[in-house]
């Protein structure tokens, strides 16, 4: 059984607020950007910031690649794109491009 648009914009939400939670256990601070319904985290380590624009899907299909591009589109300067998805019953996954993993990782 396929959820309404009610419950879908619910499952939605549910979803940003376990990925908010998630974040905020790691130390960082989460804040939603007005009128939209994506995320920012940022966390201050030793010398740098982190900071991630997170586009959150909870959704049974995936399409990753539309997904990184609404993130890229989306994140403001200076902002790492990072989708977040899970499907039900499964964990929370993480999308980013190497070139910015690698980056962080230094």
């Amino acid at each position: 059984m396929s959820l309404s648009g009610a419950g879908r914009r619910a499952k939605g939400v549910r979803g940003e607020l376990e990925v908010k939670k998630l974040f905020a256990a790691w130390g960082f601070t989460v804040r939603g950007l007005e009128g939209e319904g994506d995320h920012i985290a940022t966390r201050k380590d030793e010398d740098r910031l982190l900071a991630f624009h997170l586009e959150t899907k909870r959704q049974e299909r995936l399409y990753l690649p539309k997904w990184y591009a609404q993130a890229s589109s989306e994140a403001p300067e200076g902002f790492v794109p990072l989708v977040e998805y899970r499907r039900s019953g499964e964990p929370w996954m993480s999308v980013l491009e190497t070139a910015n993993l690698l980056a962080l990782l230094g």
